[in-house]
């Protein structure tokens, strides 16, 4: 297998999954990464608590140094969508690739007036499906830790609490992770309660006791 093939996996699992309808009416574009996070932006204004903005706290030496971090790392695969209606924009989408076959569901925004109508449930299973048939091995996000509307739909999608964190721009947040490989479900689990460790030593992923 070679990158080349990577891509193209990618590329199929998101035509496959990610670029029909959402909804009656509610269609998905493909976007550049400028124009996802400055329509993301666009939806913010109207919550009742934006994120912070730590860009305007850098430097103009500091912005550049990061500039050169993020090009030895290079352009990960990604998707980036937004959600219109009437040809109005409601919504944005952007996950991408990690290191060690994660996948990063990075922000999902909908409008205020278009919540709660179940747009991010529809979307959820499709994400999730796009990056298995894409090779991904665990899916991962992080939310805010009153985000019912998301944590209820994700924990239900068999996603699990992994961990919490206080950032900067967002506040308390909830990392989610649900692993698409059932050999590492199941090690997950086991951390968790101990329930799957015979089968683990049985199949070499345990050291015997």
């Amino acid at each position: 297998m070679s990158a080349d093939d990577a891509r193209q996996r990618f590329e199929s699992a998101t035509l496959a999954h990610l670029t029909a309808p959402l909804a009656d009416g509610v269609t998905i574009r493909r976007v550049s990464g400028e124009e996802v996070i400055a329509a993301g932006d666009t939806l913010w204004r109207g919550d009742g608590r934006p994120p912070g903005r730590l860009d305007v706290l850098w430097t103009e030496e500091h912005k550049a140094r990061t500039a050169d971090l993020q090009a030895v790392l290079g352009e990960p695969l990604s998707h980036r969508l937004v959600f219109e209606q009437d040809g109005a924009l409601i919504g944005t989408y952007w996950g991408q690739q990690e290191p060690y076959a994660r996948y990063y569901m990075v922000n999902t925004v909908f409008r205020h007036d278009v919540q709660r109508r179940g747009l991010y449930r529809a979307l959820l299973p499709r994400v999730l499906a796009a990056a298995t048939d894409a090779g991904f091995g665990e899916v991962h996000s992080r939310h805010r830790a009153d985000n019912n509307a998301i944590l209820i739909p994700k924990l239900r999608a068999g996603f699990a609490i992994a961990a919490f964190e206080v950032a900067p721009r967002f506040g308390l947040l909830v990392h989610l992770r649900k692993y698409l490989v059932e050999g590492a479900a199941k090690m997950f689990a086991n951390r968790i309660d101990g329930a799957f460790g015979a089968e683990l030593r049985a199949r070499g992923a345990l050291p015997g006791v």
